[in-house]
């Protein structure tokens, strides 16, 4: 009973869960259903804003184009008013000129009557006058009588009429000629102001079309937004409806929904309570067949590998045969690599790039996408990063920052790139910030060794062609790098350069002679005096990588301790227990948790567990320790400071392989014995390039061990450790 009962509450139970599932699913599809009737409120506010500006819109545009087309009908009247008042003109003007034509001709013809007629009387007058100076003087030849005198003056007066009226008659045709000109000025002079009184009358008329269009246009663009609102609120009226009406059908179907769900679930455990023991009997079969079958595939593939085995073993020939196909296949995976490796060297040889570079970061499709993308994934170091992780003096730092974001500046506007030489002792980090300026900079790099072009004799001009060709190819620009340049770059005065190193220096003078930004070109090197002029002359800036003073070789130090010692061997060393404790103590001062005890037990499994060698914690390396690391590696250039933490790590691999439970925290001890050898390194090296080394071996002076000192003539050879030297030579050391 107590069965049956446990039985029917799991039934219930699950009924109950499956009834609050489907209520649960029921308030998603409401949630659903009523987010997007939000969005879809949301969309149709942001649609009735679009139409309301877009009828303000249309309202503007229709205003212009009445405007217009207002404009256009004045001009159009205008033009067609001042169009008829034209050719009433020339008809009028037309029948004047015909008018004026006719008179002319009627006046020329009267004229010319009365020319003709003057020319008679003048001929007539002439043949009396002549007859009359005849008679006078045959009547003075004769008698000589005052008569003809009389005559005579009679005569002379007749002539002067005859030309009084001529005169007259030339003035009364000028006077007529100028009263025509008068009556067509001023007929003109009425027609423009006729024309000018129409133009004004067509513009008053205009104006008040076009305000009565304008009242007539606001009138209607008010009655469309009172109907545009009146719809708008119908459909939104009616969107509330629905909305309302589709809760109410949701509420329905999530009720439908769950009875439903609830018959169905009844019905169900009705079923599976009714016919448990056929259900148990079937999935009991269905395991039992499936396990059957399980065990006859693996029973099969035993035996099929077995025959396998036994054939190739029961048979030499077999056994032969399996071996030659291992080895073969071996052989041709080896093969194939060694082939594709010599066919990816000729190919850079014969299209790639040429073989004076030894480094370049030049990439293809591919690649690019593939740095672009670890890049957005931020696995990768974005633009701007470059130098983060180099340690330089502020003022080197400074100068190097100010060239690179003028070359990146140079580059986006196409101007012409400046070449520098970088110079200072070995092992300063030239090399590096050439890369890394140009990964700044936005440019290729291609790193070339000045050693290179000496082997190569008369085909060094034909590579740095080449050279220089494959540079012009780029892009993105490339910074050419050309590490201990004076091999190839030396002064040409001295004579002892041979043939073909004058020729490849020409060459390069002759490839940096013109400002370019295609390239910029940076030569390295630790020997700057023995440079030609001709290549200080290209070059625009110079720099100067000194040894690092104390501030840039703590920063070193932390460095290559992080990247050599604590995080591949997983060696903790920024805090020791007491300031840990002390930070603890500081965070509950501020608020935080309490710390934990610090009684002697405590303190004591604390010590067991973190630090198994049980070092005290002065003698554990800290932040302090490395502090006095880089006090003690004054002279050191950065490239011995990253060989000194490799020796190091020797150390501490070989202290692991003895000690079985390996290192949690680094020993003092330790680092300053590698610190100390390095240094007596560092200054017996510095000694051997000022005095040489002579090696004698004498009864007396017995061969010294690894690590110490040599002595001098007339000195006597301290005893002491590898890891423990006499102070005074360690001073000495450090000194150096």
């Amino acid at each position: 009973a107590k069965g049956v009962s446990n039985l029917t509450k799991n039934v219930m139970l699950l009924r109950d869960s499956h009834l609050l599932m489907a209520a649960i699913g029921s308030l998603q599809y409401l949630a659903s259903k009523a987010d997007h009737w939000d969005a879809t409120i949301e969309k149709l506010d942001k649609e009735m804003i679009a139409v309301f500006d877009e009828q303000n819109d249309n309202r503007k545009k229709r205003e212009e184009m009445i405007d217009q087309i207002v404009r256009t009908v004045a001009k159009v009247e205008v033009l067609q008013f001042s169009h008829a008042k034209t050719e009433e003109g020339f008809v009028r003007l037309d029948a004047d000129v015909a008018r004026f034509r006719r008179e002319q001709v009627e006046n020329h013809a009267s004229v010319l009557v009365g020319i003709d007629d003057v020319r008679n009387r003048t001929m007539a007058q002439d043949a009396v006058i002549q007859a009359f100076k005849d008679d006078f003087r045959a009547a003075v030849e004769r008698e000589a009588r005052a008569d003809l005198v009389e005559k005579r003056k009679s005569s002379e007066a007749d002539l002067e009429v005859a030309l009084v009226k001529r005169s007259i008659e030339r003035l009364r045709w000028d006077e007529e000629q100028k009263t025509v000109k008068l009556r067509a000025e001023e007929q003109r002079s009425t027609e423009d102001h006729s024309s000018k009184l129409h133009e004004a009358r067509v513009a008053h008329e205009l104006a008040q079309k076009k305000a009565a269009d304008l009242e007539l246009l606001q009138e209607q663009e008010a009655s469309n937004i009172r109907q545009e609102e009146a719809r708008q609120a119908g459909e939104k009226e009616l969107l509330q409806l629905r909305l309302a009406s589709d809760e109410r059908r949701a509420e329905m179907g999530v009720q439908e929904a769950i009875e439903k769900a609830k018959v169905e679930e009844e019905a169900k455990i009705r079923a599976a309570r009714e016919n448990e023991d056929v259900n148990l009997r079937a999935m009991q079969a269905e395991m039992t067949e499936k396990r059957a079958q399980t065990l006859a595939a693996i029973k099969a593939t035993a035996e099929i590998a077995a025959q396998w085995v036994f054939m190739v073993y029961s048979s030499p020939a077999n056994l032969a045969l399996a071996i030659g196909s291992v080895v073969a296949c071996l052989g041709g995976v080896y093969l194939a690599r060694e082939m594709a490796v010599l066919l990816r060297e000729q190919l850079n040889k014969r299209l790639g790039r040429p073989s004076l570079v030894r480094m370049t970061n030049r990439r293809g499709m591919v690649q690019t996408l593939t740095t672009a993308i670890l890049r957005f994934l931020r696995l990768r170091k974005p633009h701007g990063a470059e130098f983060d992780d180099v340690v330089l003096h502020p003022k080197l730092k400074a100068q190097v920052m100010r060239l690179a974001d003028a070359t990146r500046s140079a580059k986006k506007r196409g101007m012409p790139l400046q070449h520098a030489m970088f110079y200072g002792p070995p092992g300063t980090g030239k090399t590096m910030v050439a890369q890394r300026f140009a990964e700044y900079s936005g440019l290729e790099y291609a790193i070339m060794c000045g050693g290179d072009v000496a082997p190569l004799e008369e085909q060094a001009v034909t590579e740095l062609h080449k050279l220089f060709s494959w540079v012009h190819r780029s892009r993105r620009g490339v910074l050419l790098f050309i590490d201990e340049a004076d091999a190839f770059l030396a002064s040409r005065k001295g004579g002892s350069m041979s043939e073909q190193l004058r020729n490849a220096l020409t060459t390069i003078l002759y490839h940096t002679g013109t400002p370019t930004s295609q390239f910029m070109l940076v030569i390295a090197t630790n020997r700057p005096g023995d440079l030609d002029s001709a290549v200080l002359d290209r070059l625009d800036e110079s720099i100067e990588f000194g040894l690092p003073e104390l501030d840039a070789r703590r920063g070193m130090v932390q460095l290559y301790f992080d990247m050599y010692i604590s995080k591949p061997l997983r060696i903790d060393w920024r805090q020791t227990p007491a300031g840990k404790a002390q930070e603890a103590r500081a965070a509950y001062a501020k608020g935080g948790a309490k710390p934990a005890a610090t009684n002697g037990a405590q303190n004591g499994n604390a010590k067991a567990a973190a630090n198994p060698l049980d070092l005290p914690d002065n003698e554990v390396v800290d932040e302090s320790a490395l502090h006095e690391v880089a006090k003690r590696l004054h002279g050191f250039s950065g490239r011995e400071i990253s060989k000194l933490f490799t020796s190091l790590q020797t150390h501490v691999l070989y202290g692991m392989q003895r000690n079985e439970k390996g290192y949690k925290r680094l020993p003092k001890s330790m680092l300053y014995e590698v610190v100390d050898s390095k240094v007596l390194e560092h200054g017996r090296t510095a000694e051997f390039q000022v005095t040489g080394y002579n090696y004698e071996v004498t009864a007396s002076n017995p061969p010294s061990m690894p690590g110490s000192v040599p002595p001098t003539p007339g000195q006597r050879r301290p005893s002491c450790s590898l890891g423990h030297p006499p102070p005074d030579i360690l001073l000495a050391a450090t000194a150096a």
